[in-house]
């Protein structure tokens, strides 16, 4: 089931997108690499021409030292290693180590220099090994010549993901020295049919060149189809996966890119959801996320599911950092940004609340910071994948309403306690253990494992932040209000909590100038991390989910037996 926005199929368009390697629309790229070009693409392609070159590079290097220390025991009258075919050796290994040495830059070649690097480099150095077996004694020079070029060629093919079409044409141009040696090479003196010998010399270097051509054209024919069906595997719809750029509670999440709007995007797969009921709640869910519109909730753009069942859903990318990250890397930070950061949380949560949906996952490593059309330190709210509907009466619908779900240092009473009655000031709990982590560089509460976390979440007293760090009065008996046990004793709603927030001394303090400072004296390092919806838990404090009805039917049966 998909919604009328989400697409499993290419378009014409996308079959169509202009290749940046073939210049043409719905060509094959020229260079061969694999269809959509993506800078991952060409990467692929640059590492795979450096590691053929420093093959070669080797290779060559190392006959060439043998060669040359065998050949000192012997009389180069004899031809077999010539002044001029050792340096049409040495030209052969310096075309290869050229090759390598360009290529395996970390800068980015840019297509049409890479196809003309991959041309040169392996045309290179076959001429070289044709001049250098035109100069040593026949017909040993010929076949060493041969088996130099066909080991370069189908080495290349193996390596290199290329069109049959043009790996070719460099076979081709590879062996046309070879051919053009064996017309020039000089006949032995005394024969009566000298014509026929030479004939006979050029179709033989022609029809070794086909066969390795041949050789080489099918070796990369079968290989860029096996790249081909790689990049298939990766397509999900309209987007294309490009790298995987980290991993949230319940999956895997993908840089990709759309392949007619080629806009950034976030692509997250669903692990397990192996059931249809599954998959139903999980559309359901992404629905439902899909209708949050405030500019601190982090958009949806389509989901659906691949071929094998698994669910997927596209998201804007960010470019930043969790406030996890933010605080183990730069510290605890000062009450003025904590209110400027948690205030636009409560936008978020605002709009969700109003519309009856609760997030249930509040904690750092779903609040990300990030710079937004030029504004900096922009909040975004991520990973509605916990998301529940309330029906107007209060109660949740859902098929995992007996579930404890949520992250331990983060999780309210009630949702361990009572979690078919959980509402939106659960989330208010865990929005207050975000600023008392944010302002002391800790969780409101720590222990040794699950149980003993819990059970400080329902009957321990957080202690208070200002015991740990320096912070205001009123912010700090503010965020003990939201960590209340009691859902009756926090703040009501996520509207009255931004208020209080704005109320602070400290509150509106932290101007978008401090905001500017910092992402340029510090943020800009994070830039270059484009990770978005990525969960950052504890080890072996990730998420929690207990499922009450199976432990109860599972404890009723052992009562029984």
């Amino acid at each position: 089931m998909n919604p009328a926005g989400a697409q499993s199929e290419p378009s014409d368009g996308a079959s169509a997108s202009r290749s940046p390697l073939s210049g043409r629309p719905g060509a094959a790229v020229r260079l061969g690499s694999l269809p959509g070009n993506s800078e991952q693409d060409l990467r692929l392609i640059q590492d795979r021409i450096a590691l053929f070159a420093v093959s070669a590079f080797f290779i060559t290097a190392m006959f060439l030292v043998a060669m040359t220390g065998l050949d000192l025991g012997l009389d180069d009258g004899q031809g077999f290693q010539s002044p001029e075919g050792r340096v049409c050796h040495v030209l052969a290994t310096l075309a290869a180590f050229v090759t390598w040495r360009v290529a395996q830059r970390r800068r980015l070649i840019s297509p049409g220099s890479l196809g003309w690097l991959d041309a040169a480099g392996t045309v290179g150095v076959c001429v070289a090994f044709s001049a250098m077996g035109h100069f040593l004694k026949q017909p040993f020079g010929f076949y060493t010549a041969l088996l130099a070029i066909l080991h370069v060629n189908v080495g290349r093919a193996s390596l290199v993901p290329s069109v049959a079409t043009r790996t070719l044409g460099i076979c081709a141009a590879s062996f046309a020295g070879l051919v053009v040696s064996r017309a020039l090479t000089e006949l032995p003196a005394g024969l009566e049919h000298p014509g026929a010998l030479r004939l006979r010399w050029v179709l033989e270097g022609a029809l070794w060149s086909a066969a390795g051509s041949g050789v080489a054209t099918l070796a990369s024919h079968v290989i860029y189809g096996l790249h081909e069906r790689a990049l298939e595997a990766r397509k999900l719809g309209q987007y294309e996966l490009e790298q995987k750029i980290g991993q949230g509670g319940m999956g895997e999440i993908y840089r990709a890119r759309h392949a007619m709007l080629r806009r950034p995007t976030a692509v997250k797969l669903v692990s397990g959801t192996g059931s249809e009921e599954r998959l139903r709640r999980f559309e359901k869910e992404v629905q439902l996320t899909a209708r949050l519109t405030h500019p601190n909730t982090i958009s949806i753009y389509d989901y659906g599911r691949t071929p094998d069942g698994t669910f997927y859903y596209a998201m804007e990318l960010l470019d930043g950092l969790s406030v996890e990250q933010l605080v183990e890397r730069h510290g605890p930070q000062p009450a003025s940004r904590v209110i400027h950061l948690l205030e636009q949380a409560c936008g978020a949560l605002a709009e969700a609340h109003g519309i009856s949906l609760i997030h249930r996952d509040i904690k750092p490593g779903n609040l990300y910071l990030c710079r937004r059309g030029g504004v900096p330190d922009v909040v975004k709210v991520l990973d509605f994948g916990l998301v529940r509907e309330l029906k107007s009466d209060g109660d949740i619908k859902g098929s995992n309403v007996d579930t404890v779900v949520g992250t331990p240092l983060y999780l309210s009473p009630e949702a361990i306690l009572t979690p078919d009655r959980v509402d939106a000031r659960a989330d208010l709990y865990g929005l207050g253990g975000v600023a008392y982590f944010l302002l002391t560089g800790s969780a409101p509460f720590s222990g040794r494992g699950l149980v003993e976390i819990c059970s400080h979440h329902l009957h321990t007293q957080p202690e208070p932040p200002s015991r740990r760090r320096p912070v205001p009065p009123d912010l700090d008996a503010l965020v003990l209000r939201c960590l209340a046990k009691d859902p009756g004793e926090r703040p009501q709603t996520a509207a009255e909590l931004a208020e209080a927030l704005r109320n602070c001394d400290a509150g509106g303090s932290w101007s978008t100038a401090d905001a500017e400072r910092w992402w340029a004296e510090v943020g800009k390092e994070h830039v270059a991390e484009p990770v978005t919806d990525v969960s950052g838990e504890q080890p072996c404090l990730t998420v929690c989910a207990v499922d009450l009805k199976r432990r109860f039917a599972e404890r009723l049966r052992s009562a029984r037996a």
